[in-house]
């Protein structure tokens, strides 16, 4: 069920690149519109966060609903009930976070990839805010440091095993074609995967919590 969403979601993208590279576009260096570019960027970014969000809510309400015993919601009480702007704001404070971090010596990056890996569960499951969520995923991960660790870069190399996997695969077809299909494949296979586990991690991290921090407000200790 989730590979058929990812494989709808991520659609759209795949198909306005491919269009692209059968119209042979590219970009005339002597008329450059930076703005354009930039636009362009960030629209490419935002439905990329976008998409890589949705897939990440759904793997949390499979997780959590399955814990609990309670039904999936229907689509509609999914799309109401989600936080998606602050889903979307708290992976581009995660992302920030992380980039800035590996420009700063990189160790700093690498704290924040750890502490603020579940960061978006906390968000949908907990209603947390996206600037309080990094802080709260740190407490769950503070004392599994390096399990979480082994588990993020786990699916870091799962994502580059399955990318060298698909590229190999899809040799045969010319450059463009092939990247843009790769990528497409890619996202497909590891958006689910990746969000499933990052629910996963996100309950098991919860289920080690003191049970007096766990019943305490998701602010709690903010200041």
């Amino acid at each position: 069920m989730l590979l058929l969403l990812a494989a709808i979601v991520w659609l759209p993208l795949a198909v306005i690149e491919l269009a692209g590279a059968a119209h042979d576009l590219h970009i005339d260096v002597d008329r450059f519109d930076h703005g354009a570019v930039l636009v362009g960027f960030a629209v490419v970014l935002i439905f990329e966060l976008l998409t890589t969000e949705l897939l990440a809510a759904a793997s949390e309400k499979m997780v959590g609903n399955d814990l609990h015993g309670t039904h999936l919601p229907t689509l509609g009480e999914f799309f109401r009930n989600v936080p998606w702007v602050g889903l979307l704001v708290g992976a581009l404070v995660y992302e920030l976070g992380v980039a800035i971090g590996l420009l700063l010596f990189v160790v700093p990056g690498v704290l924040m990839f750890v502490c603020g890996v579940v960061s978006g569960p906390v968000i949908v499951a907990e209603g947390c805010s996206p600037i309080r969520a990094p802080w709260r995923s740190r407490e769950l991960v503070r004392d599994s440091f390096w399990m979480v660790l082994l588990v993020a870069s786990l699916g870091i190399v799962l994502t580059e095993v399955i990318a060298g996997a698909v590229a190999a695969a899809l040799d045969a077809l010319p450059h463009d074609w092939a990247l843009i299909t790769g990528e497409y494949f890619v996202h497909v296979v590891t958006t689910p995967v990746l969000g499933m586990g990052t629910a996963v991690l996100y309950y098991a991290l919860l289920d080690r919590e003191p049970a007096r921090t766990r019943d305490e407000p998701a602010g709690a200790g903010s200041s």
